[in-house]
């Protein structure tokens, strides 16, 4: 940490504000993929301060403030985002997750789908989404639909395997429960490496606002 403090203090002494940008950038993901949320933020926040279309602080930004709990701060980062036609499809993968914390939101839910999968209706994130969010509007063929369009993109995703499992066993139909069930123990979740990295706490924190 000292030495990447005094990296900093160097490149700052001597860069223009760009190359200070980006390498307060390099510094400031590296924190991100090990799971430092704070330093990271800390440094993101500057870049984004001085320009907040530097590369992609503005996303880095979402995902920090999602983990860490922030939704209002999160949302925030979101519309600008979007008002500024950045990271479209991301943005609203994120507003759709907080937006499924919170009752009140749910009749916005749909609305948001269908933005999301048309902007890419094979992203996965979106296509998962799309299945929790038409199971919970009792769109069960919809969220079939999704699910297994989900599995035919990539067959090791547990998560997708779990729900067609709990869609079926609900509609009574034990074999098709049974073989997702069955597909699932197969497989362990493919999260991405800086989710691995977030710190138990902070998934308690998000999961704690469910409730």
């Amino acid at each position: 940490m000292k030495v990447l403090l005094f990296l900093l203090l160097v490149i700052i002494g001597c860069g223009d504000t760009k190359e200070v940008n980006f390498q307060k950038y390099l510094i400031a993901k590296g924190h991100f993929l090990r799971g430092d949320l704070s330093n990271s933020a800390k440094l993101f926040k500057e870049i984004y301060e001085d320009d907040n279309e530097f590369e992609d602080v503005d996303l880095h930004l979402i995902k920090i403030e999602f983990y860490r709990g922030n939704f209002q701060e999160c949302l925030s980062l979101i519309d600008s985002a979007l008002e500024n036609g950045r990271w479209t499809q991301q943005a609203l993968i994120y507003k759709t997750r907080i937006f499924l914390l919170n009752p009140d939101k749910k009749n916005e839910l749909l609305p948001l789908v269908e933005k999301m999968l048309k902007l890419d209706s094979s992203n996965l994130d979106a296509l998962l989404l799309a299945g929790k969010i038409y199971s919970l509007n009792n769109k069960t063929s919809d969220a079939i639909t999704s699910y297994n369009r989900v599995l035919s993109e990539s067959k090791n995703l547990r998560i997708a395997h779990l729900e067609l499992s709990k869609i079926y066993k609900d509609l009574g139909l034990k074999e098709n429960s049974e073989k997702h069930e069955n597909s699932a123990k197969k497989f362990s979740d493919s999260n991405s490496i800086e989710i691995q990295s977030i710190n138990e706490n902070v998934i308690k924190k998000i999961k704690s606002r469910r409730k």
